[in-house]
């Protein structure tokens, strides 16, 4: 996608946002004129953004959103191997999503290695989104079990809004069950850990929407 038609999509895309509800589809008709494409895309967005709920219930926006971003991420390279964000060396890029950017850094000051989450601009713009991102990280960091990832930190620099959390060594259980067949004692294994986990988050008032294989991390020393 070249930079104009990114620009284009991101300006009415926030625009909308901007509207109520119920007259983003006459604005993005108005605008939108006879390029039925970007109506449609910035369409697939809003709904995607309406769905995310929060980075607990979908971490992930759907495929546009996610398209959207990590082709974003892409153009940008925002940040990049030795780049530091307060006491965060950059090491490698994870991934990219429609929830932001995640990076392998060093935490220089404890000397640790965690997983960084760079908030997309969209998201850190949107002050009730911001609000109940807050509000959510601050009661998923007050969970201490050994299958929730732990959350370290959430802050600002500058303009950049990031979480820094535990980093897991491992792959993702939809990674595993790519490879050889898990045997029945560890299935059972890793599902008992699941429910184990989703107990403690409910009990703290903390649905999780989106538990599924890509969400969930088998670390290296369980495979």
């Amino acid at each position: 996608m070249d930079p104009e038609r990114r620009q284009e999509i991101d300006e009415l895309f926030h625009s909308a946002l901007e509207r109520p509800p119920g007259q983003r589809a006459a604005f993005l008709r108005e605008v939108c004129a006879a390029d039925e494409s970007l109506r449609r895309r910035i369409e697939a967005l809003l709904a995607a953004y309406e769905k995310a709920g929060s980075f607990l219930e979908r971490p992930a926006f759907e495929a546009e959103a996610r398209q959207l971003a990590a082709e974003k991420a892409q153009a940008t390279a925002r940040l990049r191997r030795g780049h530091t964000l307060g006491r965060y060396r950059i090491i490698d890029q994870l991934g990219a999503g429609g929830m932001g950017e995640v990076y392998l850094a060093d935490d220089v000051k404890l000397d640790r290695k965690v997983a960084l989450k760079i908030l997309p601009a969209e998201l850190a713009a949107n002050q009730d989104g911001m609000r109940r991102f807050v509000q959510e990280a601050k009661a998923a960091s007050a969970l201490n079990h050994p299958n929730i990832i732990t959350i370290h930190e959430i802050d600002q620099i500058d303009s950049t809004y990031f979480i820094a959390t535990e980093f897991i060594q491992g792959k993702t259980l939809c990674e595993r069950m790519r490879g050889a067949q898990m045997k029945l004692g560890e299935v059972l294994d890793v599902a008992g850990q699941i429910c184990s986990a989703l107990v403690a988050a409910h009990a703290a008032g903390i649905i999780h929407r989106d538990v599924k294989p890509e969400n969930i991390m088998v670390r290296d020393d369980r495979l």
